[in-house]
């Protein structure tokens, strides 16, 4: 597990949202208007369907919230929405807004100081895998991850790929 559990559920959950605004963007392309509605979604129907706590994804939802990834209105039709574009979000995006990605900084072995200069030692090898790990999360988007993807038993599944 590379993510906490806070952000592994507020990923679940941005990309149950970036599913939702991309399906309804191709609906509306094939409609007259030519135009999403991008409609709210219940906090509920996201825990549900990934079997979160919905009081735990609450919580969440308020950082994505403050952090402008996520729009939210109550009332009847409230919910929550993403705030922009799936193509403008990315997997660090997210998880910065509701965690301190301390596996980007921190010593893999929990060492207080650890760098170059004082290097623990799995420093080297470690510094090589957290910078890949922080490319992909960086350059990965919500509309990167579920473009070709479909909702199964509670989760978004990739496309198989053929085994050789």
């Amino acid at each position: 597990m590379i993510f906490s559990r806070a952000s592994e559920y507020a990923i679940q959950a941005m990309l149950y949202l970036a599913k939702r605004w991309l399906d309804e963007t191709k609906s509306a392309k094939k409609s007259e208007t030519n135009r999403a509605r991008h409609g709210f979604v219940q906090t509920k129907e996201i825990a549900d369907a990934h079997g979160m706590p919905y009081y735990f994804l609450a919580k969440l939802v308020q950082d994505l919230t403050r952090a402008g990834l996520v729009a939210s209105t109550k009332g009847p039709g409230g919910g929550i929405r993403l705030a922009r574009d799936p193509r403008e979000i990315t997997v660090l995006d997210v998880a910065r807004s509701v965690d301190n990605l301390q596996y980007v900084t921190d010593c893999v072995i929990g060492y207080e100081k650890c760098s170059p200069d004082h290097p623990c030692p799995l420093h080297y090898e470690w510094e090589k895998i957290r910078q890949r790990i922080f490319d992909v999360i960086r350059d990965r988007t919500l509309a990167d991850l579920v473009a070709n993807a479909t909702f199964e038993d509670g989760r978004l599944m990739a496309p198989r790929r053929e085994s050789k």
